[in-house]
């Protein structure tokens, strides 16, 4: 006969019949877990969590179905996706033709008032072979400034209405840090790269609060869907941070947000620092992690900086949007400050560049477990790998890209290259902590293509970049749980099922460790539990 509790100590949900994953230092694996209020009370046997059971405490049967921390995604943009999803038009990657791409937007504009813009975003250039004309935009919008956004943010393409608004014409020479791409008698062609897409991009209409508050409560229920328990918010603005606020105040916030704050904004750096906000700031739901510039660019898109020109492209190095000085200048007052700073690096000149401006600073300023970010990380070769494990910089690895990107990224960069794109294994092996991400909407936000391709290193067209890469399934949970977690100094309070830790849980359909590697992408969330309650419930869940 089970020995009678106190009321206080029987558990709130207790989950039994399980594969536990539990994602501590040994990855025990468990039976069950017990949840008081929003924390896990216990861990370990049936048998034993069967004892915390009381009138009160409801009882899943898990069915031998597989139990995991929640997941973490260390990098995506919510509130450009959230707007993407309310008043854009999608122009990918489903998309698999110009024709089809031209369709679409001629609809759009059919349905949208004369002079109004027309957003598109996620083009795939790769997929479609090119981008689309001017010409072919002036047709399917005669009436309307129409402007699309490539699926990596660095790149745009517009339309004559557009470009007349943003004053670009044949004589109009190309922006630092940015190019104007021509026809051969001199044309703008409509694409615009990196900081000449602003010339464009800032005439359009600005997102509100309200916009960012209504596109995060679509997207949040997304991410919840997929097992997303937490995420870092890229680049986050005023206005975005204002709208995370609002769900907050709400009760509409679904799930943790780290906070990024854009370094590009004007003013929030100084901001940040008159406050004396020193990260991390804020609670267990919406905190700032760090200050975020983007440095380098894409290589999907040809813009990111190496040391070696692009396959066939031989005056192409890539583009960097900051010059050493002045990104240094502002890498420092952070770090000063008690701020966090994560520069996006993807080439190995970007990165190398990114890691001089933390060295610098560090030198002025010498900090244990300062926990600086280079954010996608992607080209990681051994000089690199030495400097980032020597500074103690977190390799905040965008492997979603090799999933979504990687036939862009090997056709753009050739096949050899590929052995030091994201080396997850030889990062593990070294002790370089490298939290996964997607950097949704660039990728898709499902963690389990960014799993799988981090143990097969399988692009979407079935190729192979270098398997020897590869890591195991266990080892890409823990990037998207406990690695994560670190990343934003939270590993004490989440990234593991262990007792104290906040109760986010997820359960799926299949048992990651067991399958077959490649139906790792196959993986669905059954159900999605928060602060110690049910988030999400699938329909496969009540099979």
């Amino acid at each position: 006969m089970k020995a009678s509790l106190p009321d206080e100590l029987y558990a709130d949900l207790v989950l039994v019949n399980g594969h536990v994953l539990t994602v501590d230092s040994r990855d025990s694996v468990a039976d069950a877990v017990a949840v008081k209020g929003n924390l896990i009370q216990a861990v370990g046997a049936n048998e034993d969590i069967y004892e915390l059971v009381g009138p009160g405490t409801e009882v899943i049967d898990l069915r031998e179905r597989t139990l995991l921390p929640g997941l973490i995604d260390s990098h995506m943009h919510p509130g450009s996706y959230g707007v993407f999803k309310t008043r854009g038009v999608q122009c990918g990657p489903d998309i698999k033709s110009i024709e089809e791409l031209l369709s679409r937007l001629e609809e759009k504009a059919g349905a949208t008032l004369e002079g109004r813009w027309i957003l598109g975003y996620s083009l795939d250039d790769v997929k479609l072979g090119r981008y689309p004309s001017r010409e072919e935009l002036d047709r399917v919008a005669p009436r309307n400034p129409l402007y699309i956004q490539r699926r990596d943010g660095h790149i745009g393409v517009a339309n004559s209405r557009a470009l007349e608004i943003g004053g670009i014409t044949r004589e109009t020479p190309d922006p630092h840090h940015g190019k104007i791409d021509r026809d051969e008698k001199g044309e703008p062609t409509g694409v615009l790269r990196e900081h000449a897409k602003d010339l464009v991009y800032s005439k359009i209409p600005p997102n509100t609060v309200e916009g960012y508050r209504d596109g995060l409560k679509i997207v949040n229920e997304e991410f919840v869907s997929l097992g997303l328990t937490t995420i870092h918010a890229s680049m986050t603005d005023s206005k975005e941070f204002k709208g995370m606020q609002r769900l907050r105040r709400d009760g509409d916030l679904k799930l943790r947000f780290c906070v990024h704050a854009s370094g590009r904004e004007e003013g929030m750096l100084e901001a940040l620092i008159a406050a004396g906000i020193q990260t991390p700031f804020g609670d267990d739901w919406l905190k700032i992690t760090e200050v975020e510039w983007v440095f380098d660019t894409s290589t999907s898109g040809r813009t990111a900086a190496y040391y070696d020109p692009y396959v066939g492209e031989p005056d192409n190095y890539g583009i960097l949007l900051y010059d050493q000085d002045d990104i240094t200048e502002r890498v420092t007052r952070a770090h000063k400050a008690g701020l966090r700073v994560g520069l996006d690096g993807i080439g190995d000149r970007g990165i190398d560049r990114a890691l001089d401006a933390i060295e610098a600073a560090l030198s002025e300023e010498p900090r244990e477990d300062h926990r600086h970010r280079i954010e996608h990380c992607c080209y990681v070769p051994p000089p690199i790998q030495k400097r980032l494990k020597k500074l103690g910089v977190i390799d905040a690895s965008a492997n979603g890209f090799l999933h979504d990107l990687g036939d862009a990224y090997k056709a753009n960069r050739g096949e050899e290259q590929m052995r030091w794109m994201w080396p997850h294994r030889t990062l593990i092996d070294q002790g370089i902590p490298a939290p996964a991400h997607s950097d949704c909407p660039v990728c898709s936000p499902n963690p389990w293509l960014g799993i799988y391709g981090l143990v097969t290193r399988k692009t979407s067209s079935g190729d192979v970049l270098y398997v020897g890469e590869g890591i195991t399934p266990m080892e890409a949970i823990r990037a998207y749980t406990i690695d994560g977690a670190f990343a934003a100094w939270e590993e004490d309070v989440k990234g593991s099922i262990e007792p104290g830790k906040l109760a986010d849980l997820v359960v799926v359909d299949r048992d990651p460790l067991t399958i077959d590697k490649d139906d790792l992408k196959n993986v669905k969330t059954l159900m999605t539990i928060i602060d110690g309650k049910i988030a999400y419930v699938s329909e496969g869940w009540r099979r």
